[in-house]
């Protein structure tokens, strides 16, 4: 039987010497060296974990009486013992579906007790963890409630997923600041210390990935969203770092490789809307953000090892034109399709390679699972399962986060 192309090929690459694994590794980190820039107290190129789920689980558990969360417990252990600097996770809660069991916020600035005691313990134990947190305040997908609940709080009419009148609507924002100034001032129930001044905080986000979808072509709206929503978080919270929780989108080519894009991408990562370097730019915000997701952002196979690259160091570079460092927020490639374990492995090593090449402040692999969250929770999940090694292959990608980690801080 004749092999198959795609194996002729590896098999000549094998022949002349090439390592297919290697060149993926190599594109992906193949990025200018810059400066590194921290993020506050962080080593430069720390590592982040995702972890959405902590302040859900740990909500669920006091309810039914328990005095901890295993879920948290796992999950903050893990991620200390993998090196990991800090843990990317919800602040917020506003599903209507999730009220009476982990929903913070159940009407407008109207709050669960016991869900908020979920959030004061997530914060408490990363404290005892030694694992700092970095939390996003909203959604502007419809995950946890998202930007439609606000839309749909406000009684305007047919509210949608990442519905525009969130950033624009004077009810709106006045409710997201109000809700803000709220959760700031919190004290928490278990060490007596106030979400705003609270020392596990590494970062605030204002949304997990805004975009600009319906708003004007230049990103002055979201700007002045940016700029108004931030001085709030400045206010209530002085000693923490602020960012947008963008995804990196931009208005133009400017700052970046145009041609390399137009090639590599289907759909155009420019459209407008929102402007990575005007929000960055905002006095109010701290450093900048940005997320990656090739398969979603329809990038061609044969680019997506350079496109991290690219988006990584260019990025990069744009924050520290404006004095400021970049947070690399989520990246993460499916597991089920597209690429083989090990091409993931060979491009995540590279991404990590890349943004401690670029002088990015931290960046955060999507999504940190505790062992009883089954692969088929998210598309993009990794662990650290007890009784394994890190580089057992049932873990995916563990061993990389202890080789980013063991490499933060050397610049």
């Amino acid at each position: 039987m004749r092999a198959p192309f795609p194996l002729l090929l590896l098999l000549t690459a094998v022949a002349c010497g090439e390592d297919p694994l290697q060149e993926l590794e190599d594109e992906a980190s193949d990025c200018p060296e810059g400066p590194a820039l921290r993020l506050g107290a962080a080593p430069s190129a720390a590592v982040v974990l995702n972890a959405y789920y902590l302040q859900e689980d740990a909500a669920r558990d006091l309810r039914r009486g328990r005095t901890e969360s295993p879920a948290v417990e796992e999950t903050l252990a893990k991620a200390s013992a993998l090196g990991a600097h800090a843990v990317r996770t919800n602040g917020y809660n506003d599903g209507a579906d999730k009220r009476g069991d982990s929903a913070i916020q159940v009407a407008p600035l109207h709050y669960d007790e016991a869900s908020l005691r979920g959030m004061d313990l997530v914060l408490t134990r990363a404290s005892a963890h030694g694992v700092k947190l970095v939390l996003s305040l909203g959604n502007y997908w419809d995950a946890y409630g998202g930007t439609r609940q606000y839309v749909e709080w406000a009684g305007l009419p047919s509210p949608v997923q990442g519905d525009p009148r969130f950033f624009t609507e004077r009810a709106v924002v006045d409710h997201y600041k109000a809700h803000i100034a709220r959760l700031l001032s919190r004290v928490n129930t278990f060490d007596g210390l106030r979400y705003g001044e609270h020392p596990a905080v590494l970062a605030w986000e204002l949304l997990n990935e805004p975009r600009g979808k319906g708003l004007d072509r230049d990103g002055a709206a979201m700007r002045a969203w940016v700029d108004e929503v931030a001085a709030v978080v400045k206010q209530y919270a002085p000693g923490h770092l602020v960012g947008t929780g963008e995804e990196g989108f931009d208005t133009s080519f400017a700052g970046y490789d145009e041609r390399f894009w137009r090639d590599a991408a289907s759909s155009s990562f420019f459209e407008g809307g929102a402007s990575f370097r005007r929000n960055t730019a905002s006095p109010f915000i701290d450093f900048g953000s940005v997320h990656l997701y090739p398969e979603a952002y329809g990038v061609k196979a044969g680019a997506t090892a350079r496109a991290g690259a690219h988006w990584f160091s260019e990025h990069a570079a744009l924050a520290r034109e404006l004095g400021k460092p970049l947070f690399i927020g989520e990246f993460a490639l499916r597991n089920q399709e597209g690429f083989t374990l090990d091409e993931r492995r060979a491009m995540y090593r590279g991404w990590f390679r890349c943004a401690w090449r670029s002088g990015a402040g931290a960046s955060g692999p999507w999504m940190f699972a505790n062992d009883a969250r089954p692969d088929s929770w998210d598309d993009f999940t990794f662990y650290f399962r007890d009784g394994s090694v890190p580089a057992d292959p049932r873990n995916r990608y563990a061993d990389l986060v202890i080789e980013a980690a063991a490499l933060s801080g050397k610049r």
